[in-house]
């Protein structure tokens, strides 16, 4: 930000004890003040007259909120997520917005994949066992992950991650994105034959209009019976009745 901005007049908000050290150090130039809770309608008095904003996810910079800081001209996220910005109405005020595309990429494959791990290892279970001084692994057989069928929907820069590391599982990936693309090892199909062929389906999609109860009660009947769904993208992706209807007449 330092770089491509003349001094400034920065608001940030969600920051930890440590990023106001970081900031502090490297925005120098610019006159910084720091907040520790989401940005949002009710408390955007406390941006009035900033130049930027700097927030992480659960602020809600809607046009009602940014409609109050009209100085405002900048907006950085400090996540790969927009889902919390009103790009439509920053377009239309011409408010820059920036985010981090690569914020966590490998974190988030990773954790996906300790998932996945746990439930088709049944780690939480044995972990359970185990405190209460019950070793038995009655029930506790898992399955194998090599050979089984990985469904990603979204091949961003997180799911061709997550592709990389099911084949180092020795995992076949099925991949659904928006546009075509040229992946390794990664065969692309329609969103309905993911749900129908993959034994895990494993969610890497930014939430828009478009992506909202993206799996829903037309299409979550699809899965195969004992299908294993991950979702460490947005909630709102998932239609949760939809889910949960699917769980209970499993």
């Amino acid at each position: 930000m330092n770089s491509i901005l003349s001094s400034m007049r920065i608001a940030f908000f969600e920051t930890e004890p440590w990023e106001k050290r970081y900031f502090t150090k490297h925005l120098a130039n610019h006159t910084l003040s720091f907040f520790s809770e989401p940005l949002r309608c009710e408390n955007a008095q406390r941006a009035i007259g900033a130049d930027a904003l700097s927030v992480f996810i659960y602020s809600k910079l809607d046009a009602e909120t940014l409609a109050q800081l009209p100085s405002v001209h900048t907006i950085t996220t400090r996540s790969t997520g927009m889902d919390h910005i009103d790009t439509g109405f920053c377009n239309d005020h011409k408010i820059r917005v920036f985010n981090v595309p690569t914020y966590g990429v490998n974190t988030v494959a990773e954790h996906a994949f300790a998932l996945i791990l746990a439930l088709s290892r049944k780690i939480p279970e044995s972990m359970e066992r185990t405190k209460k001084s019950n070793f038995s692994n009655e029930g506790l057989m898992g399955f194998e992950l090599h050979g089984k069928t990985l469904g990603i929907l979204g091949m961003g820069n997180i799911g061709v991650r997550v592709s990389e590391i099911a084949r180092g599982f020795g995992m076949n990936v099925l991949a659904f994105n928006r546009s075509p693309k040229d992946v390794p090892n990664v065969i692309f199909v329609p969103m309905e034959h993911v749900l129908q062929k993959a034994d895990i389906i494993t969610i890497h999609l930014s939430l828009t209009p478009e992506t909202h109860h993206l799996i829903n009660k037309n299409n979550v009947s699809l899965m195969k019976k004992g299908a294993f769904l991950i979702n460490t993208a947005r909630g709102p992706i998932v239609e949760t009745e939809a889910l949960v209807y699917a769980l209970q007449n499993d």
